[in-house]
């Protein structure tokens, strides 16, 4: 048999069903426990965590999704800049300047209404003295029809919706990325206390071996040999104490936790699952209207994303159609500062604008706006097959962490039934120790298993509800 399983607790916790985590984590993780003040200052440090808490800090402050938000936040501002297509436009001005032009002179001292008779002159009008004015101005432009710019605008306002639905998707997956992560990490803590459990129980097991050496009940290779498992033990542990480092390091950046951060994580695999009409509905129930995986958000992403390019297509269509537009303006007219006596003026009016024949850049851009349409038909509809596999994908993988989780279960109280077997035949001299030894690595691997196969179960629970989309309405 491998020797890397062989691991051996000798009562001590795996095989009397006692629980022996919290010392186990208490020396993961550096606390003191024959320190009753070093123990309260260490709980005043670390982070508690449920799963809940995680996944709302993953979803606060996690930046990957920050950024995507904020990319949503950017997109939902273009139907503000394609606004002008039916709001009014203001403009603002005030000018002043010194010239001798002769036609800039000449229209200046007539809008102050400084014109004279003298100025007719021919010397007057062809070599003007510098003259100085002031202009200050403000004019307003209202669409009437402008087919364009509402166009342009739907398209806007339905990418900058897609844009958020895509947001809410990456939340999603945000939520399922933290709980993956934290069971990821729970599991990595459990074969650590797996792993010390053992080794406190192999060198245990020496002491013992060498109490009956000395009485004559055993040779000394017993003693040898466990203390030969002991070492491998270690190994083992050694390894599984960096794992769980890692998996804590990692759930730290999903959170945006600064790595020197104490965590504690407070749910256990132990804990019952919680239900979710998508798992019931796996497992051949009736499908809830939460399980419909064609209103995930990705989906409606890619919906507003056609809907958009559509509009996009007579935005094209309609910029070769005239526009209609009323105007209006204001002008006043000083000659030592602004506002200072002068003269002003207003205009009103309507003006079309149409320019029929721009060459074939019109055919262009229609025959793109169409491309771009058939482009966010086929994304969406790999997208849909894509979601298709992922549930039905997600449907076996939870069915088989199901199956694998009750398996999983009866071989772990089997081999607790077994190794208490194992322990009254070494106690008697029925059996050598390396019956022992390998019935407590069984049991061992047999308890690490069935953690395993939880984990599965839980993330797989998770998974199913991602496929569906069963958060991110």
């Amino acid at each position: 048999m491998n020797i890397t399983i062989a691991l051996f607790a000798l009562g001590l916790g795996l095989g009397s069903g006692g629980d022996v985590l919290p010392d186990t984590l208490a020396f993961l993780q550096g606390r003191d426990l024959r320190n009753p003040e070093a123990q309260g200052a260490w709980q005043e440090e670390p982070l508690r965590l449920s799963l809940d808490e995680a996944v709302r800090q993953a979803l606060e402050e996690n930046p990957d999704l920050r950024a995507q938000r904020a990319n949503a936040e950017a997109r939902a501002q273009l139907p503000l800049k394609a606004s002008q297509a039916f709001l009014p436009s203001v403009t603002l001005g005030l000018q002043g300047m010194r010239t001798t032009d002769p036609v800039a002179v000449f229209g200046l001292k007539l809008r102050q209404e400084n014109f004279a008779q003298s100025d007719l002159a021919l010397d007057a009008l062809n070599r003007p003295d510098p003259y100085s004015g002031y202009n200050a101005s403000a004019s307003v432009q209202l669409p009437i029809l402008a087919p364009e710019g509402l166009y342009g605008f739907a398209q806007a306002r339905k990418a900058a919706r897609a844009e958020a639905a895509g947001a809410q998707r990456a939340a999603e997956a945000t939520r399922f990325f933290a709980t993956r992560a934290y069971w990821d990490a729970r599991l990595a803590a459990r074969k650590v206390a797996a792993l010390d459990t053992a080794l406190l129980a192999v060198r245990a097991h020496v002491r013992q071996a060498e109490a009956m050496h000395i009485e004559g009940l055993v040779t000394s290779l017993d003693a040898r040999m466990a203390d030969l498992k002991a070492s491998e033990i270690e190994v083992q542990r050694l390894a599984a104490r960096a794992q769980a480092e890692n998996a804590l390091s990692g759930l730290r950046a999903i959170l945006a936790l600064p790595d020197s951060q104490d965590i504690v994580l407070t749910d256990d695999l132990t804990d019952p699952l919680r239900p979710s009409p998508c798992a019931e509905a796996a497992g051949g129930a009736e499908v809830s209207e939460a399980c419909s995986f064609q209103d995930r958000s990705d989906l409606r992403a890619f919906e507003l994303g056609i809907e958009a390019t559509e509009d996009g297509v007579k935005k094209a269509w309609a910029s070769q159609l005239p526009s209609l537009a009323a105007f209006g303006a204001l002008g006043h007219y000083a000659q030592d500062a602004p506002f200072d006596g002068g003269s002003g003026d207003w205009t009103l009016g309507v003006g079309l604008s149409w320019n029929p024949f721009q060459g074939l850049s019109g055919v262009g851009e229609v025959r793109a706006a169409k491309a771009e349409r058939d482009a966010a038909r086929a994304r969406w509809e790999a997208a849909y097959r894509q979601a298709e596999v992922e549930v039905l994908q997600a449907s076996r993988m939870l069915e088989a962490a199901r199956e694998r989780a009750e398996v999983a279960a009866r071989a772990a109280r089997e081999s607790r039934t077994a190794l208490e077997q194992a322990r009254l035949r070494y106690r008697t001299g029925a059996a050598p120790i390396t019956e022992l030894l390998d019935v407590q690595a069984a049991a061992t691997q047999a308890t690490l298993s069935e953690l395993a196969a939880r984990r599965d179960l839980f993330v797989a629970h998770a998974a199913l509800d991602l496929a569906y989309g069963v958060y991110d309405r």
